[in-house]
């Protein structure tokens, strides 16, 4: 026993050495290198024939090409840099510079070597939000199209979100994962408490007579949904936790998601060159919007050269006039360019929309903020409709009327309940912009 123990710390202790003495050969030590070639080498594994042998120029040499390699893989990086940053600043020249939507956006549309787009989910959570409606959303996004791609969520609340709350979306997230939480990127934030209240310039009297005399519409007689469309429609994309991002897929609790999205819908958007996509349309109620229009003209008139050439007036307008038609794309969907609203031609827009009053004395939302913004401060190609989705919130849907994408989509709707073209929709008046063809059956619907 004593024997074999023996052996074996002589074993341990010879292979100990050897070890110690190739590697101060491979550092170069001349002395150890002579007595290793000379008594360890011929006993080493054959593997390790090349370290022990390994001369000084040798190691000079390996040195010198993985110098070269470095400085070659540095110079070809920096040449596309500098290519890439000749090409965007030609383009943002194309585009009548930085002051234009247009031209502001310009470096979001470079595809870096093939890198995922800048995006994330964006949900906001406030006080009469249910637990129960936002996790349903998640499941319906994540099952539908994220649990493919893994884009990061960024959940907005109107003051702080809790533990409890948090714990259950990171289940919800888990879950969508099938366990696997290394897929998962959650960001929580809080909307400052300033964002969401008076501005200082409105008069509050008059902000609380709106509220009763225009009770009978929906929401009309309340403040917190008068906040919320402040925060939506001028600074949720001002948060910090967006920085990092250029693009945006707004999440509202209580959708729901009819057609599985077999591609990335952010990549599409961002090789296409498109800024803004949506899935429903419709006419809001005129007392809602009063006056807005009037402001939008005279802004129109104090900058001319923020409205766009060959821009989407047409879709808010009636046909062959200049008289609003209340046209909006509903906020509840939403796939845009976080950089449109950063740029300095949408954020003068809103700083002059916003101090008319006209969210707090009427009741302007989001929705028509962003699409009168988008609409003239765009070229209408700039805007997208999306057929192929399928989406339903509150008492409106999208289906697919088209039975090639319901069919290749696997879309779980009743088309005979799409809304694109009924009555109050503003979908049919998109199309006819456009030119584009409808789909079968158009108006074969109730």
């Amino acid at each position: 026993m004593h024997i074999l123990l023996s052996k074996k710390i002589a074993r341990f202790l010879l292979i100990s050495v050897v070890f110690v003495f190739a590697l101060m050969v491979t550092l170069n030590h001349p002395r150890t290198k002579q007595i290793s070639e000379q008594y360890l080498t011929p006993y080493l594994p054959t593997s390790l024939y090349p370290i022990a042998k390994l001369s000084v120029e040798e190691q000079r040499r390996i040195q010198q090409e993985e110098e070269e390699a470095e400085l070659k893989q540095s110079l070809e990086e920096a040449a596309i840099r500098n290519a890439t940053n000749s090409a965007i600043k030609e383009k943002i020249k194309s585009y009548g510079g930085n002051e234009t939507t247009l031209g502001f956006m310009v470096p979001s549309y470079i595809n870096h070597r093939g890198s995922p787009p800048k995006a994330c989910f964006v949900s906001l959570i406030t006080e009469q939000d249910s637990m129960t409606q936002i996790l349903q959303s998640i499941d319906e996004v994540q099952d539908k199209f994220n649990k493919d791609f893994a884009y990061p969520w960024v959940f907005i609340g109107q003051g702080k979100i809790d533990e409890t709350k948090k714990e259950m979306i990171y289940q919800a997230m888990t879950d969508s994962m099938n366990g696997n939480s290394e897929l998962i990127d959650i960001k929580f934030a809080e909307i400052p408490a300033d964002e969401w209240a008076y501005p200082e310039w409105i008069d509050q009297n008059r902000a609380a007579d709106s509220l009763i005399a225009l009770a009978k519409i929906p929401d009309g007689d309340s403040r917190a949904v008068r906040y919320k469309a402040r925060y939506l429609a001028g600074f949720f994309w001002r948060h910090p936790i967006l920085d990092e991002f250029d693009w945006y897929w707004r999440v509202d609790p209580g959708i729901k998601l009819y057609c599985d999205i077999g591609y990335d819908l952010f990549r599409w958007m961002q090789d296409t060159g498109k800024v803004f996509g949506f899935t429903l349309s419709r006419s809001e109620d005129k007392e809602a919007n009063d006056k807005i229009w009037d402001t939008t003209k005279k802004f129109g008139k104090d900058f001319p050269k923020l409205i766009s050439e060959n821009n989407f007036k047409a879709f808010i307008t009636e046909k062959d006039s200049d008289n609003f038609n209340n046209c909006e794309f509903s906020s509840n969907f939403e796939i845009g360019n976080l950089n449109f609203y950063r740029s300095p031609a949408y954020r003068k827009f809103f700083e002059y929309i916003d101090k008319e009053g006209g969210i707090f004395y009427w009741k302007w939302t989001e929705s028509i903020i962003h699409t009168i913004g988008l609409s003239m401060l765009l070229p209408k190609d700039k805007i997208h409709f999306f057929d192929n989705i399928g989406f339903h919130y509150g008492k409106y849907s999208n289906c697919p009327l088209n039975d090639d994408i319901w069919n290749k989509y696997n879309c779980d709707c009743d088309q005979g309940n799409d809304f694109t073209f009924r009555k109050g929709s503003c979908g049919g008046h998109y199309y006819d912009i456009l030119k584009r063809d409808k789909p079968e059956g158009w108006d074969h619907l109730p």
